[in-house]
């Protein structure tokens, strides 16, 4: 793969990946991504993406649910 900023290679890496939300945080520690040799862009996958959105819904539906308990 080319990097679209700089145009070198990319190889693949295990990146740290973290989503702040309002209610808490979410670190993925070991999501694979291409990262450039040179610029060290990261670009992660449109698959590993979805599944990371899926998991936030389905954290965000949870914490609700545990709100609306208290």
């Amino acid at each position: 793969m080319e990097c679209l900023k700089c145009y070198n290679d990319m190889f693949i890496d295990y990146v740290v990946f973290n989503i702040q939300r309002a209610d808490y945080n979410l670190d993925i520690k070991k999501l694979p991504a291409f990262v450039c040799s040179e610029c060290k862009e990261t670009y992660i996958e449109e698959e590993e993406m979805e599944k990371i959105f899926e998991t936030i819904e389905e954290l965000d539906q949870k914490i609700e649910k545990l709100k609306l308990k208290n």
